[in-house]
């Protein structure tokens, strides 16, 4: 299709797909080389858009579920008596979501996969990487906390502190199978946030004892609003 496109110019070089264009100031590369990467923006950009593809694929929405009906993770994981809430059937409290952590981000993930990519010298592109993202979320490798709408919204404002020993996942095989990849402030992450776990658990620092019943009551109201 590309072949066919106007003003664009399909292409390999050293048997990687290329799009080029006379209008443009640079060449589309399919698969990332090193040198691609030893630009910062770059680099960032890049795991940006394998996380993006991540988030956006079926198997990231089945596996969500997979979590919910399989492993019985439909509860909020800091406020236990939160349900995750049915559109069909109406009942339940709130939303539940996934979050990627504590430790790890999803950005953290994809980032270490793409420097295993770098360190084994593979092919690299958006969609392998992401590919292997998923690989690592049906393994059950990634560690997650489903919570509800509310608390995942202060988790990334650092105003709730998860224990990592809550999470879902097995991390310990994530690192095993990374660990050449992981780069010293990454160890460095790890190292302080199970430091951090040792000393205290999850703590909401009370922020949740008020606010909480009215984000349940606002969150059924809206899914209620949705389906009339």
């Amino acid at each position: 299709m590309g072949k066919t496109l106007p003003n664009i110019i399909y292409m390999k070089e050293d048997n990687v797909p290329v799009i080029d264009s006379d209008d443009s100031c640079y060449k589309l590369i399919y698969r990332k080389n090193l040198e691609y990467f030893t630009n910062y923006e770059s680099y960032v950009e890049f795991v940006k858009a394998v996380e993006r593809l991540v988030r956006t694929d079926d198997r990231y929405n089945k596996y969500i579920a997979y979590l919910k009906n399989e492993v019985k993770l439909n509860k909020c994981s800091v406020l236990k008596d939160v349900v995750s809430y049915d559109k069909t059937t109406g009942e339940g409290d709130a939303t539940i979501e996934m979050h990627h952590g504590p430790i790890f981000t999803l950005f953290d993930i994809c980032a270490i996969v793409l420097e295993y990519f770098l360190l084994k010298k593979w092919d690299i592109s958006t969609f392998l990487v992401a590919d292997a993202v998923l690989d690592e979320h049906q393994k059950n490798r990634v560690q997650v906390v489903m919570v509800s709408s509310s608390v995942h919204e202060a988790i990334h404002n650092g105003d709730i502190f998860i224990n990592y020993k809550q999470a879902h996942g097995d991390i310990a095989g994530f690192i095993k199978k990374y660990k050449d990849a992981i780069s010293n402030e990454y160890r460095n992450k790890i190292n302080n946030y199970i430091d951090r776990s040792l000393l205290h658990d999850s703590n909401d620092f009370g922020i949740l004892t008020l606010a909480e019943p009215f984000r349940i009551k606002e969150v059924k109201d809206e899914e209620k609003g949705k389906d009339e």
